[in-house]
């Protein structure tokens, strides 16, 4: 073993920490309904395929798409919480990588029905002078189901308990 193979070894895991860094950036992102948050994930130049709806291209248009900022925006959810899930890295070659993710997505309504969805992230990321961000991505319902819960905090009550930074 040479000073070049630690080298590499210390930059795969290092790219590896941050990709992933990057994804969990996205859940919490949806999770506080942060547009800016989840923005910051992607490049500019994004392209994003979700199941049974057409591609769309650009940050943009890819941020107009997000259902759950339309829905909590219209008083259709109360809260969120995404569980990222095994996650594979199909590789990583210099300032290119794809991986795949799955994932649990717990989505409560008001009337206090939650609908849970196992879902499929496929990505590509970039590193650019920004790091790691989403280039591509293909997006999957693997199931859904709706029942009802027992106890929901709203976003607005979720927020409230953090605590405030100096």
């Amino acid at each position: 073993m040479n000073d070049t193979d630690d080298s590499s070894r210390l930059q795969y895991l290092a790219d590896r920490a941050a990709i992933q860094d990057v994804l969990a950036r996205y859940f919490q992102g949806l999770d506080r309904c942060s547009k800016e948050l989840v923005r910051s994930c992607f490049t500019e130049d994004v392209h994003v395929h979700y199941d049974k709806r057409r591609p769309v291209s650009g940050i943009d248009e890819v941020m107009s798409h997000f259902r759950t900022f339309q829905r909590m925006e219209k008083g259709l959810m109360k809260v969120t919480t995404h569980f990222m899930g095994n996650l594979n890295f199909k590789y990583i070659r210099g300032d290119i990588a794809e991986t795949e993710m799955n994932a649990i997505a717990f989505m409560v309504e008001p009337a206090n029905l939650m609908a849970m969805r196992s879902l499929r992230y496929m990505d590509r990321l970039r590193r650019d002078g920004d790091g790691w961000r989403i280039s591509d991505r293909a997006h999957t319902l693997d199931w859904s189901c709706r029942i009802p819960t027992d106890y929901a905090v709203t976003l607005a009550e979720r927020m409230s308990a953090l605590p405030e930074r100096p």
